[in-house]
């Protein structure tokens, strides 16, 4: 996006075909206009908010309030995706991910609400995936053979089983301890409401939903006049109502709204309960949850947004710095839930001992009380509503389009009855919020109106129960066992029909044709690789690479030095060394000071360390690690004063604090194992490949996670050393040599910089000569491996060393990756398997080649499934149109827009790596034209299933059960 300042096109009270508009609002802190219209005959509501950003996004949002945790609405929203009036095969959804250039597709099921987002930046693909996601919303064709795949079913393995993805999924889901937690705690902050149950489905319930009572829910929750139409982006918001009133509108009748989510009746009094989740082993969760306001009240949401800044943004905030420094755990946190009815406030202690519950509870209202007493201090005022200004004006996107962000922030509450613009604007919000803020009686007013004298609160306390995963499991095989003990010979029967006439159903989908659904072509697709050009300056020894672009008043900036030598014993500790220096004082600030004076003037302060293996020579790396952070404009002189003081003066002489920081990163390591178990599985199934997968695993993965662990149980007797390690670390690293600083700005905030010579970034003091990066001996071989966590699914991959770049195959086995898992895994693996994902990835920099599969209730069928699927692609069973739509997904991970604050650094790892943009046009080129000989060529001369290493995360007795072959490390 670029400035430009958006003038109205239309007026309320105008008309388009049968809708009138009913708001139009300019945004001018974000630069864009809100259009609100209501559609006569159906009701139907449209928001369009208009902007200047060719990354369209449409999305089709609907109010489902689940009454029970049978899963209907997520089921419901997988099921909608697989086959409609218009489109009658049976997976439009993901052929469509293949048959265009979308930038995003997608569908989520929230609490109380499923939304069905994408994006594209071509206007033909835009309307092909509007189409059919209109006609998937409301005309699906609900068959129930895809109701028995994606829900729920019974068949004989040789027992009576229950099989299903989301199924699946939930199992996986639940296997996270912070999933189970929340949904502990709003079953029972609100008991009464559609809140209390689990709406992505609790695997315990999911077998009692019908398809009947799928049907029904549809028939009830998805239909047009109930619906939020949005969109967002430059494309003529006229084009969107002709088209919707063409695909959704015509003939439809307005029905009566639903009625909506009521309000929670409050308690008498606080409320105590406990809970537990499967591990091992593990340390309690301790929460504080309390009902406040309704969102509709946004006054006081944007006041309680402030407060909860104030109170746990940082390790320095007063009420996080009591619990913290009580000892009863390792870390706390503060969350504002602001898309359910009623706002939940949320503080989740973690890594407490077991029992300190009561005496958490005695630190955090002894210090809500002095906080009210006392009063709050105006700097802390101050702080949190800069976080909340910068927070609001940030263009993200790195994570999903910019769009999607916005409708979350603006529909969701909408659907409760909100203004959407309420959530957009800042200023006219802000200037209310800065007067009522002066009165020194209003926040802690707010503490006691919500917090001190609520009874509306509940403590819970959810302890690891090392048992629980079994009993879980015996409970399942004992309903089952009852289940099958039961059926009549009649029924058995009827099972095994069903498991066939779903296979052949799975089959004959496969032949089908998939030419009703719209495509893209050849010609629709960009011929020019997408770029950002930097622009370098050198100013003494200070070389500057500068991205312009339009940033809405925000500079982003990293400052990078050449990483020295780093024995790989070392590297855990230079791993850590970075992550908590962020967290410590630096010059004459201590810890608190450091953390208030970033939280005042910074939108965030980091650090990174990225290995930028080269093209040329995929076993070199040239790494670089430094400090990253963003910042509004009238504070850069802030973030380069925070560059120099970290580089020169950082504090390690705070044992407690570093102390309290390990803890910290232990406890949040424990707590993501199972969500992280994916990742871990990746990187070590890859790390023996090549430098930077061998360097990243130590870095980033299980290796990591048991050095931090080993450290963590002997902290104490560990850490004098462990501080002199870090020490040595420090004066390694920071040697000052020749560092770069990475910008991305729009002209005025660089021109300032420049006029002020950048802040004295230019005349760093050169420590002493420092010793090049020069890499790490890579292991002979590694072993497949099996590790065992508290989940009753697998998390599993498949790692194999390929060819890199610098190879005419390069293209080949780029293209394979989709073709995998378009024509074999998917089907294979997900739908005949049960998995919720499964799919291949190839990085043609270090040649890593891995497939994956997670949330899967299988190992070694999985691990046979993709030794199948390398043989088929060498053998070419695929299409030339499979091998035209996968070149279409290949081209989209290409395309995929950058956000503004990313785009110059995205430009400099390029520049790192020595990937030229006439070598990424070339690579675009050949893979363009790329034949079905190449492919398979590429697969066959380089994909070998005896040399690759697979690597586990799974339940123990799924381990034992399919883990053949797999050694079983300690852990």
């Amino acid at each position: 996006m670029k400035l430009v300042v958006m003038t109205p096109k239309h007026k309320i009270g105008d008309t388009h075909r049968d809708f009138t508009f009913t708001k139009v609002t300019p945004i001018e802190e974000l630069q864009m206009v809100l259009y609100e219209l209501e559609h006569g005959p159906s009701g139907a509501r449209v928001v369009h908010l208009e902007a200047d950003d060719p990354e369209n996004l449409f999305c089709l949002s609907l109010q489902t309030l689940p009454s029970d945790s049978t899963g209907v609405a997520h089921i419901l929203e997988h099921i909608v995706l697989c086959g409609s009036k218009k489109f009658p095969v049976k997976d439009p959804f993901f052929a469509m991910t293949r048959r265009s250039l979308n930038t995003f597709m997608n569908a989520m099921t929230g609490a109380d609400f499923t939304c069905y987002p994408a994006a594209s930046q071509v206007e033909k693909d835009f309307y092909n995936l509007l189409e059919v996601y209109l006609d998937a919303v409301f005309a699906p064709e609900l068959k129930e053979m895809s109701f028995l795949q994606e829900g729920h079913r019974f068949e004989f393995d040789p027992d009576l089983i229950f099989k299903g993805v989301v199924y699946n999924e939930m199992k996986g889901s639940l296997s996270n301890p912070e999933t189970r937690l929340w949904q502990e705690i709003t079953k029972y902050l609100t008991p009464d409401l559609t809140y209390a149950f689990n709406s992505g489905g609790d695997p315990k319930d999911i077998p009692s939903l019908t398809y009947e009572g799928l049907k029904e829910f549809h028939a009830t929750h998805y239909h047009p006049s109930r619906s939020i139409f949005f969109f967002y982006g430059n494309l003529p918001l006229k084009k969107h109502l002709d088209f919707i009133q063409k695909h959704a509108l015509k003939g439809v009748e307005k029905l009566p709204p639903l009625e909506g989510v009521p309000k929670q009746q409050r308690f008498a009094a606080p409320i105590q309960k406990v809970g537990t989740y499967p591990a091992e082993t593990g340390q309690d969760f301790v929460s504080f949850s309390w009902l406040t306001t309704e969102l509709e009240n946004q006054e006081e949401a944007l006041a309680l947004a402030v407060l909860d800044s104030i109170l746990m943004e940082t390790d320095a905030s007063p009420l996080k710095d009591s619990l913290i420094k009580s000892g009863l755990c390792t870390q706390a946190d503060g969350y504002l839930d602001t898309d359910m009815r009623e706002i939940p406030y949320i503080i989740i202690c973690r890594g407490c001992e077991s029992g300190s519950t009561e005496k958490l509870q005695e630190v955090l209202l002894k210090t809500l009380e002095e906080i009210a007493e006392k009063g709050i201090k105006e700097e802390l005022v101050d702080a949190a509503i800069h976080q909340l200004e910068f927070s609001r004006l940030e263009i993200t996107g790195d994570y999903g389009p910019f769009g999607l962000t916005l409708f979350m922030r603006s529909i969701l509450p909408m659907q409760h009855g909100c203004f959407p613009e309420d959530a957009l604007t800042i200023h006219s919000h802000f200037k209310k919020l800065l007067i009522q803020v002066k009165d020194p009686d209003y926040l802690p007013g707010l503490i006691r109106k919500y917090l001190l004298k609520n009874p509306h609160f509940l403590t819970f306390t959810f302890s690891p129960d090392s048992g629980l995963e079994k009993r879980e499991q015996d409970e399942e095989k004992k309903r089952l066992n009852k289940i099958e003990e039961a059926l009549t010979e009649k029924e058995k029967e009827t099972i095994v029909k069903q498991t066939a006439e779903l296979e052949k159903f799975q089959a004959k989908s496969e032949s089908q044709s998939l030419e009703c659904l719209p495509k893209i072509t050849l010609v629709d697709v960009p011929k020019e690789i997408p770029h950002f050009p930097l622009h370098r300056e050198q100013i003494d020894q200070l070389t500057v690479f500068h991205h312009e672009c339009f940033t809405n008043h925000i500079a982003y900036g990293h400052l990078a030095f050449d990483l020295p030598q780093i024995a790989k014993e070392d590297l855990p500790y230079l791993q850590l060394f970075l992550s908590i220096l962020p967290e410590l004082g630096a010059g004459e600030r201590n810890y608190r000071k450091n953390l208030d004076y970033i939280n005042a003037y910074l939108g965030d302060f980091g650090t990174f360390l990225n290995l930028y293996p080269q093209v040329t020579d995929s076993h070199t790396l040239a790494p670089v690690f430094g400090f990253k952070g963003k910042t509004l404009s009238r504070n850069l002189d802030k973030l380069f004063d925070l560059f120099k003081t970290v580089c020169r003066a950082p504090d390690l002489t705070d044992k407690g604090r570093i102390k309290d920081l390990i803890l910290q990163i232990h406890t949040s390591l424990e707590n993501r194992l199972n969500r992280s178990a994916m990742s871990y599985a990746i990187q070590r199934a890859v790390s023996p490949f090549s430098q930077a997968s061998y360097v990243g695993e130590h870095l980033h993965g299980i290796t990591y996670f048991q050095w931090i662990r080993n450290l963590a149980q002997k902290i104490d007797k560990k850490l004098p050393a462990l501080i002199e390690k870090l020490k040595e670390i420090k004066s390694l690293l920071f040697h000052l040599t020749a560092p770069q600083l990475i910008l991305s700005c729009d002209h005025d905030q660089y021109h300032t910089l420049s006029k002020e010579g950048f802040y004295g970034l230019s005349d760093f003091p050169t420590n002493k000569p420092y010793r090049p990066w020069e890499g790490l001996t890579l292991p002979l071989s590694a072993p497949s491996e099996a590790y065992p966590i508290s989940s009753p699914v697998a998390f599993s991959a498949m790692g194999i060393a390929s060819a890199t770049l610098t190879s005419p195959h390069a293209s080949g086995l780029s293209i394979s990756t989709e073709l995998m898992q378009n024509t074999f895994l998917h089907t294979k693996v997900r739908e005949q398997g049960g998995a919720y994902g499964a799919g291949a990835s190839y990085n043609p920099i270090t040649g890593n080649y891995y497939m994956s599969a997670y949330r899967d209730p299988h190992i070694g069928l999985t691990f046979e499934a993709f030794e199948e699927g390398i043989a088929r692609m060498a053998a070419g069973k695929f299409t030339d149109r499979e091998l035209f739509e996968a070149k279409l997904g290949i081209i989209q991970d290409y395309d995929t827009p950058i956000s503004p604050g990313s785009r110059a650094i995205s430009s400099y790892a390029h520049f790192r790596e020595g990937y030229t943009k006439e070598m990424r046009q070339e690579m675009r080129d050949h893979l363009l034209i790329t034949s079905k000989d190449e492919v398979k060529k590429a697969v066959s001369e380089h994909l070998d299933p005896s040399s690759a290493v697979k690597v586990t995360f799974a339940g123990a007795p799924l381990i034992e059960n399919e883990g053949t072959g797999l050694t079983k490390p300690q852990f």
